[in-house]
């Protein structure tokens, strides 16, 4: 029997249904809470913010797996065991339902969504002039299996996508950048930015109130990396003096949103409750059994993270 410890950042109430559709593959898993004595004994761990010096307590532990897509939230641990193999997920359904949310919210920008929801509350049959977004400047900060997938639909949109990452993916067909001068660059020379980034020493406060004012005006950002990797002060600051048209936000730098953050009284900042894409066990449960296999078995797991890179 494999034992896993398990801890979903909340109270565990998805615990259940992770050992359901773990025991689809594999009627020899067991599954425990992170905070229970008996998870002493799990060689796998299955966690979300787990709680700090938690995982080093498991001296059987084999295998660290990240309940998403992201790893920033096992950094802030300092007792991590990183000798431990860690991995991320990397689920094509979590990378087609974040393209949706973004293609949703840009679109509903360029359309003007809020505008028309404001109208029809007053019941005024009224209209504003068409944008024109055929070959529109967006650029994809981050091209990893998320960004890709954005970048590829808005391609198909008829956008004009350029992906900037730390290095080239030579696989990828649609325009890429790299490096300090090409970042600079993009934004200063397009209208919409995404950020899809991991979170990393690099990249936490990328996004400064200077690197905002460099963006052209009226820009539009959109953010469903990791909130600390904008200053939100300087993005507020951006958008209450018009130099940017808005953004719209997945994450933000302590969740669940302060009642009293002044986002929540800007209407041109769309907020979302770190929902753009959420992690499924259906689409995700084989891709860690693999992983398992793989551990006890002493070959190395897919989608392994490499801790000075962070991600």
């Amino acid at each position: 029997m494999t034992l896993i410890a398990f801890h979903d950042g909340n109270d565990n109430s998805s615990i259940g249904d992770w050992h359901n559709c773990a025991l689809k593959f594999d009627k020899e898993m067991s599954f425990v809470p992170l905070t229970n004595k008996n998870a002493d004994q799990a060689e796998i761990a299955l966690v979300w913010h787990p709680p700090k010096g938690r995982l080093a307590e498991l001296k059987r532990l084999k295998l660290i797996c990240s309940l998403g897509q992201g790893v920033d939230h096992l950094w802030k641990d300092l007792n991590l065991p990183l000798s431990i193999p860690i991995i991320r997920l990397v689920d094509p359904n979590m990378s087609r339902v974040l393209s949706q949310w973004v293609l949703a919210v840009l679109l509903d920008f360029l359309r003007d969504g809020p505008f028309y929801r404001s109208k029809r509350e007053k019941r005024e049959f009224c209209k504003l002039s068409e944008r024109d977004t055929f070959g529109m400047k967006v650029a994809v900060y981050g091209i990893g299996a998320i960004g890709s997938a954005v970048a590829n639909n808005l391609e198909k949109l008829e956008f004009r996508v350029t992906g900037w990452a730390q290095t080239k993916k030579p696989k990828l067909l649609f325009r890429q950048e790299t490096g300090t001068g090409a970042f600079q660059r993009l934004i200063a020379t397009n209208f919409v930015h995404i950020c899809l980034l991991p979170l990393t020493t690099s990249t936490k406060k990328l996004f400064t109130k200077e690197i905002f004012m460099k963006m052209p005006k009226g820009a539009y950002f959109i953010n469903a990396g990791r909130g600390e990797q904008i200053d939100e002060a300087g993005l507020l600051d951006a958008v209450q003096t018009g130099h940017l048209s808005g953004a719209a936000l997945d994450v933000f730098c302590e969740e669940p949103l302060p009642n009293a953050h002044p986002f929540w009284n800007e209407q041109k900042i769309s907020i979302w409750p770190h929902v753009a894409a959420q992690t499924n066990p259906e689409t995700v449960i084989e891709q860690i059994m693999e992983s398992i296999y793989a551990i006890k078995s002493g070959r190395i797991p897919k989608n392994v993270v490499d801790p000075i890179r962070q991600y």
